[in-house]
């Protein structure tokens, strides 16, 4: 999907929306000033992200809603909530049937994996439906949110709005991704700490993590101290225990499931 059709002062306009987004309070699912913007930038009458929670024997959904007019909306419901011709929801903002619809399609959608084991998972701004945009949020074996924006009028959105989307696709899945981090309370880490991390998670010592990632013993240990006061743990181990997912392996959080910062 090209970029042809962006006006002149729209990368711009993203770049700042996205920079307050990462300072913001993580909110249900994404910031609300994210949502609220992204109603101003690409204009539509609500826009809707979502979640689905599983707990044993029960399948929970999370839907943040913002309408054009500043109106907001949450609502946890069993996703069973969903399913049938007459589902709805409690929030006006977010259980209107079109919405619902929407929701539906979204949460009943694959994510697409990325075809060479790495990197975000390849898939692009959904236009299946006449005005109704849908950008999956996923980074690899880490949680998956929808982001979905739909217009009152039902007509299509023009080239220029998914073209927008899909330029800010990577950049959302990071700020999703900052805000389960914060939710879960987990620190923010440099990349090369959560390489650390996720080693020391797999067994190694620190001259077999500074070997691993050929930096000198004395650097690693540097890392490990940072690591243990960002986290406010007494070792790596205790740290580990708290910031990574169960069965991460060896490889670093920060590529792997979007909770570390992109880049070194």
């Amino acid at each position: 999907m090209g970029t042809g059709h962006l006006h002149a002062r729209d990368a711009d306009d993203l770049l700042e929306l996205l920079r307050a987004a990462r300072s913001e309070d993580p909110g249900p699912v994404l910031p609300w000033g994210l949502l609220e913007g992204l109603v101003r930038l690409v204009p539509c009458g609500v826009v809707l992200t979502c979640r689905l929670l599983d707990h044993r024997d029960c399948r929970t959904v999370v839907v943040q809603g913002a309408l054009a007019d500043g109106t907001r909306g949450v609502e946890h419901a069993d996703a069973r909530a969903l399913e049938g011709p007459y589902a709805r929801l409690r929030s006006p903002v977010t259980g209107g049937s079109r919405g619902v619809r929407a929701l539906r399609r979204a949460l009943a959608s694959p994510f697409p994996r990325p075809v060479d084991g790495g990197g975000p998972a390849r898939a692009e701004v959904v236009t299946d439906v006449p005005g109704e945009l849908v950008v999956p949020l996923r980074s690899p074996a880490g949680p998956a949110a929808h982001l979905l924006l739909l217009r009152t009028d039902d007509e299509p959105f023009p080239d220029r709005d998914p073209s927008l989307l899909e330029l800010a696709r990577p950049h959302l899945v990071e700020v999703w991704a900052a805000a389960e981090r914060r939710r879960a309370g987990i620190p923010r880490l440099t990349a090369r700490e959560w390489e650390v991390l996720a080693l020391a998670a797999a067994g190694l010592v620190t001259d077999e993590i500074a070997a691993a990632l050929c930096i000198a013993v004395g650097t690693a240990r540097k890392h490990a101290e940072h690591i243990r006061e960002k986290c406010g743990a007494h070792s790596l181990a205790e740290a580990a225990a708290r910031c990574l997912p169960a069965g991460s392996g060896p490889l670093p959080p920060g590529a792997r499931d979007g909770l570390g910062p992109p880049g070194r």
